[in-house]
């Protein structure tokens, strides 16, 4: 979801619901191994694809990536190569596009200069991470209600659902509280 929330400038969506299960991993955890989710955002409908392997026909590209699809081509994207398809035909010569933004030395070193210097000035801040991380939590409580659910991001509530509320925050054992 980071290339897509980044690359759309995508604040945060009205709207989720998806499906998904455990159907890779064996163990005591509640999360889905496989998750789809429908995300509604003012200006599109982002479709998110959560698995352990990746989508067939793009191995090649791991198991972390984005298709953007348009009128005239689909974009396919990870962190370090892309993909231009037009009318089911690889594109091999598209132009890349010049960086907009600076390559990151890495999450735990910005972590560690930040704390250093002061200087909270960060290719991943703590603001971006809040955003790009909404998606994955909102599309597991839908998941884990079992419907859509309407997000109102002014508030940071869950609109007229307290059982999806509940999954907004962590319930402490006694006498631990926040």
């Amino acid at each position: 979801v980071d290339v897509a929330v980044w690359a759309l400038d995508l604040k945060a969506p009205r709207s989720v619901s998806a499906v998904g299960g455990r159907f890779f991993i064996d163990d005591e955890t509640e999360t889905p191994d496989t998750l789809e989710a429908i995300l509604e955002y003012p200006e599109l409908i982002l479709m998110f694809h959560f698995r352990p392997t990746p989508l067939p026909g793009f191995e090649h590209m791991g198991h972390i990536g984005c298709l953007f699809e348009g009128t005239e081509a689909s974009l396919v994207v990870n962190y370090e190569q892309h993909e231009v398809w037009a009318r089911g035909k690889k594109i091999d010569d598209f132009p890349r596009p010049d960086p907009t933004i600076p390559d990151s030395p890495g999450h735990v070193r910005e972590f560690l200069d930040a704390i250093k210097t002061r200087n909270l000035d960060t290719t991943c801040n703590v603001r971006y991470g809040h955003r790009v991380t909404k998606p994955g939590l909102l599309s597991n409580i839908a998941f884990r209600t079992g419907r859509r659910i309407y997000w109102d991001d002014e508030r940071e509530r869950i609109l007229r659902d307290s059982a999806a509320e509940q999954f907004l925050k962590r319930r402490f054992r006694k006498p631990w509280k926040l």
